[in-house]
């Protein structure tokens, strides 16, 4: 095994962990789970979104999404609103409450790194900021292979 993708792999859990709500004490998701809010968050970003298309953004099961639909509008983050032109197809929208919960999460996440990170140099930042996005970047094109 190569060393170097070891570490790589090692330090992307450690990363996963440390800035998921359970590295965080739970106290910056509020009341939400990760997933949750990751479905949140998404639904900040997309306006008329069914189950089936959130399912393949978050890359898990129509049925596992619908749990965490079911979660979000039981905590009224969400509302589900049947499709007038058809009735088999259900879109997600997120309630005003939602977008504050959202807002009010990712002020906190931003504060935080932001003290994290606070004395170092841009152009490093820049990089930090690149590389995380190349990892997304294939990361998710991986993902949908």
């Amino acid at each position: 095994m190569n060393r170097i993708m070891f570490d790589i792999y090692n330090l992307i859990q450690e990363l996963s962990w440390c800035f998921g709500s359970q590295g965080l004490g739970g106290k910056y998701c509020g009341d939400l789970s990760f997933i949750e809010f990751i479905a949140l968050k998404k639904l900040c970003e997309y306006d008329d979104i069914t189950v089936l298309e959130m399912a393949k953004k978050l890359n898990i099961t129509k049925s596992g999404t619908s749990k965490i639909i079911d979660r979000l509008e039981n905590k009224s983050y969400v509302f589900r609103e049947p499709s007038p032109v058809d009735g088999r197809v259900c879109y997600i929208r997120i309630t005003d409450k939602g977008v504050n919960e959202v807002s009010k999460i990712i002020k906190r996440y931003t504060d935080y790194i932001s003290e994290m990170l606070k004395d170092l140099d841009p152009i490093v930042l820049d990089h930090i900021k690149k590389v995380l996005e190349l990892l997304v970047i294939l990361g998710g094109s991986s993902l949908e292979s």
